[in-house]
């Protein structure tokens, strides 16, 4: 996982706190050498509209890399970010298709229930990402919940959950289509 840029993380149930998530430079691009290295296809974790940017403007230098996921993070505990509502998905994959035509990714989020952008996720040709690090904090529901939840939600939306080979052999054909390891 990489997280290409920094952000303010405050809950809006204690503004009184909150602090910077700090992703340095040098941290980003280190992340992406050691990608490259062992070629893992890095996630980046969208938090602000400026990841997108960041990430693939660096992902262009430095060719030949793995095609990272881009995972859009969705929040309504935190103060930064999009809240999920299908305008804003829109608004996060209008500027990845500027910056970076045709790749992959995913909604996730903390502090938020995402399932509800689930059909429209499907709809646009997307992934869902979810579990415990994705749902409201102080959930009681477990991760093998979420997923058959998500499953269901998915399939009744005319989609089918992918397999581990299907994935990666998107992610070969990706690789291979443009030019990278």
């Amino acid at each position: 996982m990489i997280d290409p840029g920094s952000v303010h993380f405050t809950r809006f149930d204690d503004l009184a706190h909150g602090g910077i998530y700090q992703n340095p430079h040098a941290d980003i691009l280190e992340g992406m050498r050691i990608a490259r290295a062992h070629n893992v296809h890095p996630s980046y974790a969208i938090y602000e509209p400026g990841f997108t940017r960041l990430g693939a403007a660096l992902t262009a230098i430095a060719p030949p890399s793995p095609t990272p996921v881009y995972r859009f993070m969705f929040s309504e505990e935190f103060a930064w970010g999009f809240p999920p509502r299908e305008t804003y998905l829109d608004a996060h994959l209008a500027l990845l298709a500027e910056a970076a035509p045709g790749a992959p990714w995913m909604i996730a989020g903390l502090g938020v229930d995402i399932t509800p952008l689930i059909p429209h996720t499907v709809a646009r040709g997307g992934h869902v990402r979810v579990g415990l690090e994705d749902i409201n904090w102080g959930s009681t529901q477990t991760n093998e919940a979420l997923v058959k939840d998500a499953v269901r939600r998915v399939r009744k939306t005319g989609g089918e959950p992918a397999t581990t080979a299907e994935v990666r052999n998107a992610l070969r054909v990706m690789d291979a289509a443009r030019g990278r390891s």
